[in-house]
């Protein structure tokens, strides 16, 4: 499992995480992952490359039968993590609707 589904699992109990694809191409890692709640389900990309110590160039694609939301950025780990969270809160608010 990556980051993604690592972070996914220790923030959030109630969602199920599904290891789709996972690999390294160069220095870069790639997750792809499926999720669901509550029989809904999303699916989510994320790429990230260490450009330097604790600071990380990544991006982010989810993408549920009814949104999709694309986010990059560079940034020290606490900072994706604060990106992740806000954008799977998003998302399943979204998909409660």
């Amino acid at each position: 499992m990556g980051y993604l589904s690592e972070t996914l699992m220790k923030e959030y109990g109630d969602l199920t995480v599904r290891d789709v694809y996972s690999t390294k191409l160069g220095d870069t890692d790639v997750e792809i992952i499926e999720v669901s709640k509550d029989g809904k389900k999303f699916i989510a990309m994320f790429q990230s490359r260490k450009v330097k110590e604790n600071l990380f160039r990544w991006s982010l694609i989810i993408t549920s039968a009814r949104h999709t939301r694309t986010l990059k950025g560079m940034d020290p780990l606490d900072g994706i993590t604060l990106a992740l969270k806000s954008s799977i809160d998003a998302m399943i608010a979204g998909m409660e609707e």
